[in-house]
């Protein structure tokens, strides 16, 4: 569901007897960008209960969203739409919350233009005309890759912390830049995001560390470093995850190292496939504690978990994804030196299955920002590989028996889960386990130690 054409022209002209609709935003922008956009606002001077009755006997479903806001949802088969009055915002003084606490309903477009937040954000769309109605050159930025806020910056920061990080994520997302002052306005009022919901907060940081992936039109495959390195220079690296800032000049063994700890998990993260960014990006924010207790890195996955659990729930990360991306963090040293046993390596992979194939990919981030090189193949991902070729049992229900085989054998209750676990892990490492007559023998032989 989203911007098809037709339904947005057909809602237009029913709007057309009383006011004009126009499309705005983010829509406005993709279109001139020439992408596919993915979301549609759209705005007219009808207040949410006019327009309510103006569609009362079309196909359009309007449901309020914050009817105080002047906000609604317009749905059809196929489209969907935020819907908002003009309007004009205000918050309370220096607060920087996300949220207006005053709204002024007006049928001047322009006033309604000056409440958003950058010039490629408030560029409005007629979609029976296909004109577009632009105060504040928001064209010519776009044509720019230029974000600017819509007035003076500071009043645009300040009144709402949560555009720090647009500002951040558009640049991240689109290939932009900000303009000086905004910039600049951006790095004085960039501790407004600690006024800001963390679910908000998390939901801005994660779209950022997979920027690249947002608009595969536009070719920026590296949005998602250039959005932490404005994180970086606005400050919100050292507000938002302090653990990882505290890396900067921590000197690492130039036997293995050619970074600080910073710039490794910098580095690491680049390196990344996106679904696991916030695993290489916190993977090593133990080592300062570590050397700070004992003068070494010893034990810093086992901390930097512990660590980075504790500061992606202050995020707002949902708990389970900070309990799969903290055990991460906890298992990216296994076999480092390659020296475990195979048969060590096999249980271990067994026994973590769920989160294997991002490990594989967090250890290879990790390999590559320590030299800064390719580190090829790794042991672990061949060992992994082979485990999925040669037909090694990954669960119970892949064994060649079963509970019914289990319990004919001469097993009861709790002997049946425990002999099919342990099944599988002799499975892992003793192939001839996988065939079905050496896998009943094996469970005849518990059973028999059993009675």
């Amino acid at each position: 569901m989203g911007a098809d054409p037709a339904a947005l022209r057909e809602l237009a002209s029913l709007f057309a007897p009383r006011a004009k609709l126009f499309a705005v935003g983010g829509f406005c922008r993709d279109r001139l960008l020439g992408v596919t956009p993915r979301d549609l606002d759209v705005c007219s001077e009808l207040g949410v209960e006019e327009v309510k009755t103006l569609l009362s006997t079309s196909r359009f479903e309007v449901s309020g969203k914050c009817m105080r806001l002047g906000t609604a949802r317009i749905s059809a088969e196929g489209f969907s739409a935020e819907y908002t009055a003009f309007r004009t915002d205000s918050y309370p003084d220096g607060s920087g919350v996300h949220r207006p606490v005053g709204v002024t309903f007006t049928r001047d477009m322009r006033a309604d233009a000056l409440r958003r937040d950058f010039t490629c954000n408030a560029v409005y769309f007629d979609p029976l005309t296909e004109e577009y109605t632009d105060f504040f050159g928001g064209r010519e930025d776009i044509k720019a890759k230029v974000l600017r806020a819509v007035r003076e910056p500071d009043g645009v920061f300040g009144e709402d912390g949560l555009r720090v990080l647009r500002l951040v994520r558009f640049a991240a997302e689109l290939g932009f830049s900000p303009e000086g002052a905004t910039f600049l306005s951006a790095k004085r009022n960039a501790a407004k995001v600690l006024d800001i919901t963390k679910e908000r907060v998390f939901a801005e940081l994660d779209k950022t560390f997979s920027a690249d992936t947002a608009y595969p039109e536009l070719g920026v495959t590296d949005g998602h470093v250039r959005g932490l390195r404005l994180m970086d220079d606005i400050g919100l690296i050292d507000l938002l995850i302090p653990e990882l800032a505290a890396l900067r000049g921590l000197e690492q063994p130039r036997k293995y190292h050619v970074y600080d700890a910073y710039r490794h998990s910098v580095e690491a993260y680049a390196a990344a496939p996106p679904s696991v960014r916030w695993a290489a990006l916190m993977h090593d924010i133990g080592k300062k504690p570590a050397c700070d207790r004992q003068g070494n890195m010893h034990g810093h996955d086992v901390i930097g978990a512990e660590l980075a659990f504790a500061r992606l729930t202050a995020l707002g990360m949902p708990l389970r994804r900070a309990e799969r991306t903290a055990e991460l963090v906890r298992r990216h040293m296994i076999d480092l030196k390659g020296d475990m046993s195979e048969q060590k390596l096999r249980l271990f992979l067994l026994e973590h299955t769920g989160i294997a194939d991002d490990l594989i990919a967090l250890k290879r981030a990790d390999a590559y920002a320590t030299r800064g090189t390719d580190p090829g193949r790794l042991r672990i991902e061949r060992v992994w590989s082979e485990m999925h070729s040669d037909g090694t049992p990954l669960a119970v229900k892949d064994l060649p028996v079963d509970g019914r085989d289990a319990e004919e054998a001469g097993l009861h209750g709790k002997e049946i889960g425990d002999a099919l676990s342990a099944l599988l892990r002799e499975s892992a490492v003793n192939p001839v386990l996988r065939d079905r007559p050496r896998a009943l023998a094996f469970l005849k032989r518990r059973a028999e130690k059993a009675d």
